[in-house]
């Protein structure tokens, strides 16, 4: 019998993951269609949302600003705005992450401007997450920016980009278990593009971060309010120019209501790395914080 109740919470699991695939693709699928009525239809029916518009580079900066937007309205303007101009001709990916709460892919996103025809493509990284709702609540894009990748060691080959990136991985985990504000802000870009999910305000959307700065004052409200009992990894993916994790967070909250609860909560996040062990952008959701114990 405790067999079978394992098995039987496994295939519940494996329905989820399978469930939140195809509301994926889905949606994407609609993207290709072009009908934006018909790509509104793939939302969940409620938020909180989360968007990224499509980013461009403003006067005086070198990274492209990652913009959010978190109503229906916006999101039904930012997709009438972008396909009024330009067409979703294929995602082929070489990557797949599906969880019960989001979907990660990274390959090559091909577009078609439609004012001259012509097609682009570029390595790209999307996260869609659900929330395990029939519909996905966002859909976080980041186009690649560095064209040089980390050197690494020469013993590892064809994969020493790889593994140096999952190397500054390691060292952020660290970081972010110990509360180290300084070394997480001293290996991103002076101009890193954040948008995570806000466990400081609890707004259940993203925080939109542009700098460094803005980065130090998230953390070190964030750390204000939770002190980090444990980090788990879920899951993890390094490519040679960016890294994926689901991490699972065991907090105690040190402020408010809840203080002295401890409490859980999953995130799902990709960053951009440049060639010089900076990380460029770190975009992702998380879950709702519960109370355990």
């Amino acid at each position: 019998m405790k067999d079978r109740a394992k098995t039987e919470v496994l295939l519940s699991t494996s329905d989820l993951r399978v469930s939140t695939a195809a509301t994926t693709w889905r949606h994407v699928e609609a993207e290709y269609v072009d009908v934006v009525d018909d790509i509104l239809a793939t939302l969940a029916p409620s938020g909180p949302y989360a968007y990224t518009i499509s980013p461009s580079v403003e006067e005086g900066r070198e990274l492209p600003t990652q913009r959010i937007v978190t109503t229906y309205d916006e999101i039904a303007a930012t997709y009438r705005n972008m396909h009024r101009f330009s067409a979703v001709v294929a995602i082929r990916p070489v990557a797949e992450l599906h969880a019960s709460w989001y979907s990660f892919v990274s390959g090559v996103g091909r577009g078609r401007l439609k004012t001259t025809g012509e097609e682009t493509e570029r390595p790209v990284i999307v996260l869609f997450p659900t929330m395990g709702s029939d519909g996905i609540t966002g859909e976080l894009f980041w186009g690649r920016t560095q064209q040089s990748v980390m050197p690494g060691d020469a013993a590892d080959g064809v994969l020493a980009s790889r593994f140096a990136v999952a190397g500054l991985h390691g060292r952020l985990l660290d970081a972010y278990r110990a509360g180290d504000v300084d070394t997480i802000v001293e290996l991103a870009h002076p101009e890193i593009q954040t948008g995570v999910r806000d466990y400081v305000a609890h707004t259940g959307t993203l925080v939109e971060l542009h700098t460094k700065d803005d980065l130090r004052s998230y953390l070190e409200d964030f750390y204000a309010h939770h002190t980090v009992r444990e980090i788990d990894v879920v899951a993890q993916h390094f490519d040679d120019w960016f890294f994926f994790h689901e991490l699972r967070w065991t907090v105690e909250a040190r402020r408010g209501a809840q203080a002295g609860q401890v409490l859980r909560h999953h995130t799902a996040e990709y960053a951009e790395v440049s060639g010089t062990g900076l990380v460029v952008a770190h975009i992702g959701h998380g879950t709702d914080q519960l109370r355990i114990g």
